[in-house]
């Protein structure tokens, strides 16, 4: 009865933590919003939303301990303690990623723009936010062929990442965006490459919760084994 207990335990954990990923999804969802229609309002009711992000977070591992600690959980289970940690960990970074853009959005509503930078941007948000929730399904349906995936779409998001840096380096000429405007743009270059970065590891935390192994490891083994069949 204890472990069917501590199994249950487990479950309501792992269903936390994907309650905590749909919030993220959410804000993420409005920062892609606000970027793309320049809408300050929709921005700023996530303001501060990265305060409740870090106590979920808390919360969540503050349980894993819990349970560690009080069922000595046996190989399996553990890596699913671990898994849901470090999971949990980069939803709560990538969440607030998400409020600090939706931030830069609300800060800069009334300054001048440049549109070639304005649009890369969008789309690297986008992306950025379709490989977090593309990840989090991952994680959901313990899907290893999808881990593999997101990191051909990360690379993409890097793609975009050169093309805006570029951009802000050498500006085309007439309208260059006000000089604020510019200066947040390239910490929100940043901002998204890491909430991709965040959603890669998703899938390499995946990995590791169904074969033990790290990426590299486990896909290799993985399409050797498809090979063999």
């Amino acid at each position: 009865m204890p472990r069917e207990t501590f199994h249950q335990e487990l479950e309501a954990l792992v269903g936390d933590l994907l309650e905590l990923g749909e919030e993220v999804k959410s804000t993420l969802s409005r920062m892609v919003e606000g970027l793309e229609r320049r809408d300050a309002e929709v921005c700023r009711g996530e303001l501060g939303i990265d305060a409740r992000f870090k106590l979920r977070g808390a919360e969540i591992d503050e349980e894993c301990m819990i349970l560690q600690a009080r069922q000595a959980p046996v190989a399996r289970d553990l890596r699913l303690l671990y898994t849901v940690q470090t999971v949990a960990n980069h939803l709560v970074r990538a969440g607030t990623l998400g409020e600090h853009i939706c931030r830069v959005v609300v800060d800069t509503a009334g300054e001048e723009k440049e549109e070639a930078l304005e649009s890369v941007l969008i789309q690297m948000a986008k992306a950025a936010k379709e490989l977090m929730d593309r990840g989090l399904a991952v994680f959901k349906s313990r899907d290893i062929d999808g881990a593999r995936d997101l990191r051909a779409m990360d690379d993409e998001v890097d793609l975009m990442y050169a093309e805006a840096m570029n951009l802000i380096a050498n500006p085309p000429t007439g309208n260059r965006g006000s000089p604020e405007w510019r200066a947040k743009a390239a910490l929100v270059v940043h901002y998204l490459e890491r909430i991709a970065d965040h959603g890669v590891s998703l899938g390499n935390r995946t990995v590791f919760l169904v074969t033990g192994e790290r990426i590299e490891n486990a896909m290799l083994q993985y399409r050797e084994r498809g090979d063999s069949k």
